[in-house]
């Protein structure tokens, strides 16, 4: 066995000198960008296609009394209106793309129109495709909904109250987590100083610049093709269950991405234009303008973070208890991985020997959250870069040295056991930047202030162990030496393709832009483009 109180730093001076990798050469799809060439979801049309608009909830929490659809369904133009009594299942499994080891509570999948209530306004209700758009947008004006009001609850903290309107039964309490290492409350009593907290970060929308989009058809193989804006074409899979389709039935083609940020891990627009399309035998298109996308789509989890930290007179952490509170919307989408990575990273890169962290996602009656840039590390962040700069000025020292004598080291290990392995140059690079900055620049008029500050953040990336990570990809080497790479993992906006390319060239004098990158368009297990996994796992 490894001693891991002796693991050797990588040397990067030994690393060999490629002609490609590492270089700032022109990406090879920069042209077809700057000059507009470049397609993505809202651009493309077909024949004979349809426009479709979503109805949505103008409520919180209500019972569906009634939906009247008959005076959009007589409009001329309107070809279907679909709501959840014309759907061939009435809900659907949230998609988490490979294995998993553990299971969401049931009941908590989103439907995919609400069929007897809504939990949260901007809750999908009908589906309307017509020849043109603006009779889309018409007809929805002639649906009539008739709603009966329920309480509502719109804090974590209010949720978890005896007596709280229930969201999804049998309680709020949608995903919980609890980790241990060590004796945490021994070691509080072992400390000279007891340091505690709260911290709180809120909802924050996505905000890509290009809204959600899709279009789908049924091809001549009888095939229900969607070619969607999407971080992830595994969603095939579940779209097909959602739609009581075989698996070989769904094909996604997925897009150049405008940005996603993980707001594009989850089903957006398939499943209301694989509806529509499969109904009406036509192509149907749906682009959300900006309102629809932050009215539809998910949204960073707001946490409420505990800490009380245990610390001796030098400045070393003995003992730290973190308690999380997430808010998980009407439904669970990805709530309980994203409180997991949250919860394994609640210390931050901190050797720590006794650790208590408790974890818990709450369902409320705002817009469901789901994954974000980060999936939870960077609110658990947050909260422990403040709390270390507490901890500092209770112990009358400077941020940089309370986290100095307290960064992890090649060796150490996480508070859910994970060891540090291999290159650990937190304190080198903490270093490295502080010394960067130079010394303090004098405010030009006593009313400036300058501020200088430090943070150390701990991200993981990939999936997590039990999903499985895996990635697939085909490189062909042409006669004329041009070479040709599938992979179904999209580029959403950070260079992917060029990566590739770039790799495939590797150490040889050919030139990167001859390499023709075919993605975004395979039914097998890529694993999307999240977490930031794509090099490490794609490409490698």
């Amino acid at each position: 066995m490894t001693n891991m109180n002796h693991l050797e730093q990588p040397n990067i001076a030994n690393l060999p000198e490629l002609r490609q990798i590492g270089k700032p050469l022109r990406r090879i799809d920069a042209m077809g960008k700057v000059t507009g060439a470049t397609q993505y979801a809202a651009d493309y049309v077909m024949p004979n296609m349809l426009h479709a608009k979503v109805l949505r909830a103008q409520h919180a929490s209500a019972k569906i009394v009634r939906i009247d659809v008959s005076k959009a369904r007589a409009l001329p133009g309107v070809v279907c209106v679909l709501t959840a009594e014309d759907l061939p299942g009435d809900r659907v499994a949230t998609d988490i793309p490979g294995v998993t080891g553990t299971s969401k509570r049931a009941g908590t999948d989103a439907p995919i129109l609400a069929h007897d209530r809504v939990r949260f306004m901007g809750e999908a209700l009908a589906v309307v495709a017509a020849e043109e758009l603006a009779l889309a947008e018409q007809a929805l004006d002639l649906i009539e909904v008739v709603y009966e009001p329920y309480p509502a609850v719109y804090t974590p903290e209010e949720a978890m109250q005896p007596g709280a309107p229930i969201v999804t039964e049998p309680d709020n309490i949608v995903a919980r987590w609890r980790i241990l290492k060590g004796d945490a409350d021994a070691a509080m009593r072992d400390a000279d100083l007891i340091v505690e907290g709260t911290y709180k970060t809120q909802f924050i929308d996505h905000a890509y610049l290009e809204p959600e989009a899709g279009i789908a058809w049924v091809d001549e193989h009888d095939v229900l093709t969607i070619r969607v804006s999407t971080q992830v074409v595994e969603h095939f899979r579940s779209i097909a269950a959602a739609l009581q389709l075989p698996q070989n039935k769904v094909h996604i083609m997925g897009t150049l991405v405008g940005g996603g940020f993980g707001g594009k891990e989850d089903i957006t627009v398939e499943l209301f234009i694989g509806l529509a399309a499969l109904k009406t035998r036509r192509p149907v298109k749906l682009v959300y303008t900006r309102e629809e996308s932050i009215l539809a789509h998910c949204k960073r989890h707001p946490f409420t973070i505990t800490h009380k930290t245990g610390v001796t007179r030098s400045g070393r952490i003995l003992a730290s208890q973190v308690n999380l509170v997430a808010d998980s919307g009407a439904y669970v989408y990805l709530s309980p991985y994203v409180l997991l990575y949250a919860a394994s990273s609640a210390v931050g890169p901190y050797k720590i020997n006794h650790v208590t962290i408790n974890a818990y996602a709450v369902a409320t009656n705002n817009t469901f959250t789901s994954a974000f840039r980060g999936f939870g590390a960077a609110q658990a962040c947050v909260a422990y870069e403040q709390h270390m700069d507490e901890i500092a000025r209770a112990l009358n020292m400077t941020p940089r040295e309370i986290r100095r004598l307290n960064y992890v080291q090649a060796g150490d290990t996480t508070p859910n056991g994970q060891a540090f392995r291999g290159a650990v140059w937190l304190e080198e690079c903490a270093n490295r930047a502080w010394d960067a900055l130079g010394e303090p620049t004098p405010p030009p008029t006593p009313h400036v202030k300058i501020g200088r500050g430090l943070a150390s953040y701990m991200q993981s990336y990939g999936r997590i162990t039990w999903f499985h990570d895996t990635s697939q990809a085909w490189v062909g080497l042409e006669m004329d030496g041009s070479i040709v790479i599938r992979c179904g993992v999209p580029d959403i906006g950070g260079g992917q393709v060029n990566t590739l390319a770039q790799i495939a060239r590797g150490d040889d004098d050919g030139d990167a832009a001859n390499v023709h990158v075919r993605q975004r368009d395979v039914s097998s297990g890529d694993g999307g483009t999240q977490n930031a996994r794509r090099t490490r796992v794609a490409a490698f």
